[in-house]
C-alpha cells in the first residue's frame, strides 16, 4: 500500500517538474529584448508593441476633481466621493440560547433558535427597501427611496504621457484621507440642498468630518463627503502593450503578471537580464523537481518488487 502511495506522489512531483520545464522558455528573454521598446512618450509607431516606461506617477491637471452637483472642488486628488444615506427599518436575525443543556459552562450542547427583530439602519438613499415590515405583531412602514445618487470621481495618473491605473501602482503611492469642514459645505452646497428638497443642515460627525444631515430618525438623510490626496510617490517601471495612451497587461504575453511592474527606475538591459536569470533558475528548479519525482517513483517500484518476492 505504501509503495502505491509513494508511486503516485512521485508521479505527481515528476509531472510538476515536467510542467515547469515545458512552461520555461529559454528564448523568452531574447524575444523580449527584440520587441521591448523603452519610451519617454506615447508614439504612434509603438502601438501594439511591448513598451517600458519608467518614472514617478503624477496626477494629470493637478488632480482637480469637481462635483458639479454640489459645487465642491478638490485638488491633488486621487479620489473624491459623495454618498447619501437614509435611515430605514430593516429585518435582522440572531441566534438566541433557549436551553444551556447539561453542561452549563460549555456551549457545545446549547439549544438555540433563530430570533427575528427589526432595527434601524442607514442605507444608500436611493436603494430599494421593504415597504412594510411586520415583526411580533407590529407593523413598520419604511420611507420611500429618495432620488439622491452617490458620486465618485478618480484622478488620472500618468508616467511619460501614459495613463496609469491607481490600482496597479498603489504600493508605490502615499495617500492622505481628507474631509470638508462644516463651513466649506455651507459655502458650496446651498444649491444642492435646495434641489434635494430636504431640510439638510451642515454639521460634523463624530470624527469632526463635515456632513449634511436632516436628523437621526427613520426617514432622515445624511450625506458624507471624502477625498484622497496624493501625499507622495516612488519611482516605478511599467511594461505593457501600448494601446492608445495606455499600457495594457495582456494574458499569455511574453511578460507574466508579476513582471509588469518593477520598483525603481529599471533599464531595458537590466530587465532582460533579470528575465534570463529567472528563466535559468526556473529551469534548474524544474530539473531538480523532476529528478526527485523520478527517484521516488523508482524507489517505490523497487520496494514493491521486494515485497512481491517476499
Amino acid at each position: 500500500m505504501r509503495s502505491w502511495k509513494a508511486l503516485i506522489a512521485g508521479l505527481i512531483i515528476a509531472g510538476f517538474g515536467v510542467a515547469m520545464l515545458l512552461a520555461n522558455k529559454p528564448e523568452r528573454a531574447q524575444s523580449v529584448a527584440d520587441e521591448l521598446v523603452e519610451a519617454t512618450s506615447v508614439l504612434p509607431e509603438n502601438e501594439g508593441k511591448l513598451v517600458m516606461v519608467s518614472g514617478t506617477p503624477e496626477l494629470v491637471d493637478g488632480g482637480k476633481l469637481v462635483d458639479e452637483e454640489t459645487g465642491l472642488k478638490v485638488e491633488n486628488a486621487l479620489y473624491y466621493g459623495r454618498i447619501p444615506y437614509q435611515k430605514v427599518y430593516a429585518l435582522h436575525s440572531r441566534e438566541v440560547v433557549v436551553d444551556k443543556g447539561e453542561d452549563k459552562v460549555s456551549t457545545t450542547d446549547d439549544i438555540t433558535e433563530t430570533e427575528h427583530y427589526v432595527a434601524e439602519e442607514w442605507i444608500i438613499a436611493n436603494h430599494e427597501r421593504e415597504a412594510v415590515i411586520s415583526s411580533t405583531a407590529k407593523r413598520y412602514e419604511n420611507p420611500p427611496a429618495l432620488p439622491l445618487s452617490a458620486f465618485h470621481a478618480f484622478g488620472d495618473l500618468r508616467i511619460s504621457g501614459f495613463e496609469i491605473s491607481y490600482a496597479d501602482v498603489r504600493d508605490y503611492i502615499e495617500t492622505k484621507n481628507c474631509s470638508f469642514t462644516k463651513q466649506e459645505l455651507e459655502d458650496s452646497c446651498g444649491t444642492y440642498i435646495l434641489r434635494s428638497e430636504i431640510n439638510l443642515q451642515a454639521s460634523e460627525d463624530e470624527y469632526g468630518h463635515g456632513v449634511l444631515s436632516s436628523g437621526d430618525d427613520v426617514g432622515d438623510v445624511y450625506v458624507t463627503f471624502s477625498y484622497e490626496t496624493l501625499a507622495g510617490a516612488n519611482p516605478v517601471t511599467i511594461i505593457g502593450r501600448q494601446r492608445g495612451d495606455k499600457l495594457v497587461f495582456e494574458e499569455d504575453d511574453l511578460i507574466s503578471e508579476r513582471e509588469h511592474i518593477r520598483p525603481g527606475l529599471v533599464s531595458k538591459d537590466e530587465f532582460v537580464a533579470s528575465l534570463a536569470g529567472e528563466d535559468k533558475q526556473s529551469m534548474v528548479i524544474g530539473i531538480v523537481v523532476l529528478v526527485v519525482g523520478a527517484v521516488i517513483v523508482l524507489l517505490s517500484l523497487g520496494w514493491g518488487t521486494v515485497r512481491l518476492r517476499k
